[in-house]
């Protein structure tokens, strides 16, 4: 069926190929599916939880640590998180 009109499915295709040609380089050559769909799977999974914790945090549902890194913290949370203020 192809893409549809005015859009192109190239530039996915171009990023998997050279994303899959990363994970089967560093795969030991042996079983290399399952070790390239292992790694898909982890990475996919991380970048939900990342997502996930990216929504709540904008949602104001976080924890300090997980805002942190994600750099979402409120000027009264940063001050807080100083040295300083805990003295």
């Amino acid at each position: 069926m192809g893409s549809g009109d005015n859009f192109t499915n190239d530039i996915s295709g171009r990023l998997h190929i050279t994303d899959m040609n990363k994970i089967y380089r560093s795969s030991n050559k042996v079983i290399y599916i399952r070790q390239m769909l292992k790694h898909n799977d982890r990475c996919t999974g991380l970048d939900y939880m990342g997502e996930t914790l990216s929504y709540h945090a904008h949602q104001g549902w976080y924890d300090i640590d997980s805002a942190k890194v994600f750099n979402l913290l409120s000027a009264t949370d940063q001050w807080q998180s100083t040295p300083r203020a805990h003295l």
